[in-house]
């Protein structure tokens, strides 16, 4: 009887007990759960927040004073020839992106040949990418000045004083400014990106090419280019979606112009910095948030077609 009541005891405890394993889960839902309170807080909460503005209007940045406004927010960005404008500008400098894509295909497909010193120049091609886009502004920025630019000082030795070109108050030339510093700034990940998807091509593939007798352009057309088309297809996704969110750059060659001008007609002017300037210089956080969810459905848009369009070009 006894030893029937020691053994109940004993068993009680055991459950009582937590086991190791019971620790170690708890711990890890602990931590686990850090980096989502912060998501929770930092990401879904700003996102539920801006959606809600949308539909309000306020004063300044007073959550508190925010009242329903029955879509006026949205009857003026909808209204608003700046808002197109913005929009049309960064589709024509998201062309950007395509340029530096070609660049990376070109520069991936010679260091793939392993030239003299490759190694080298794969790491020259990428330190660009892993430089401050605010200092690759300035620094075009100086290169691009009318007076004193190393730009205008090459035209004037080709084509004489006439071919000096006003960078910053051109309309024409103000945009390319931005595009020539993106396609400098960008194609260092994409070499990466390449080189190492060439790097993967079947060699047999090319073999056989050269057995029935196929050229270099045939090889790359019909080898090359299909095999590596799961990465083109990741970086032209990525960088159409850099592309539409253009601002660093943006905003500097844009200067500290608190009107919220972007160049000459604003042909500089992104959606991205719009909006920047829109709660920033004019306090108007609930026509921001019309702005943003508008460039939101957009680049959902366009990555929609993008994934449709895909299994035309890319084997899965």
């Amino acid at each position: 009887m006894r030893n029937r009541m020691n053994r109940k005891m004993l068993d009680t405890e055991v459950r009582k007990k937590p086991s190791k394993a019971s620790k170690e889960a708890m711990m890890a839902y602990i931590f686990v759960s850090i980096p989502l309170i912060g998501y929770l807080i930092f990401g879904v909460f700003p996102i539920v927040i801006s959606f809600c503005m949308q539909f309000t209007s306020m004063t300044g940045f007073d959550l508190s004073t925010m009242e329903w406004n029955h879509f006026e927010n949205f009857k003026r960005v909808f209204e608003d020839p700046d808002f197109y404008l913005s929009i049309g500008v960064t589709l024509f400098i998201s062309l950007s992106q395509f340029i530096s894509l070609g660049v990376a295909l070109l520069m991936s497909v010679m260091l793939s040949n392993k030239p003299f010193g490759h190694k080298l120049f794969q790491v020259i091609y990428f330190i660009p990418y892993i430089c401050s886009s605010v200092a690759v502004s300035l620094m075009w920025m100086w290169m691009f000045d009318a007076d004193t630019g190393i730009i205008n000082t090459i035209l004037e030795m080709i084509g004489g004083p006439g071919a000096r070109v006003d960078w910053f108050q051109s309309p024409i030339a103000y945009p390319w400014m931005i595009i020539v510093a993106v396609v400098w700034h960008a194609p260092g990940y994409g070499i990466v990106m390449y080189k190492a998807a060439l790097n993967q091509v079947n060699p047999s593939l090319y073999e056989a090419g050269d057995v029935d007798g196929v050229g270099v352009w045939k090889k790359f057309t019909h080898i090359t280019l299909p095999a590596i088309a799961p990465t083109t297809f990741y970086l032209l996704m990525t960088g159409i979606i850099a592309g539409l969110q253009t601002f660093d750059m943006a905003k500097m060659f844009a200067g500290d112009s608190w009107l919220g001008t972007s160049g000459p007609e604003n042909v500089g002017l992104t959606t991205v910095l719009y909006i920047y300037n829109t709660f920033h210089n004019y306090g108007e956080l609930p026509r921001a948030s019309v702005m943003s969810w508008v460039l939101f459905i957009i680049i959902f848009g366009i990555s929609m077609i993008n994934f449709k369009l895909k299994k035309k070009w890319v084997d899965e």
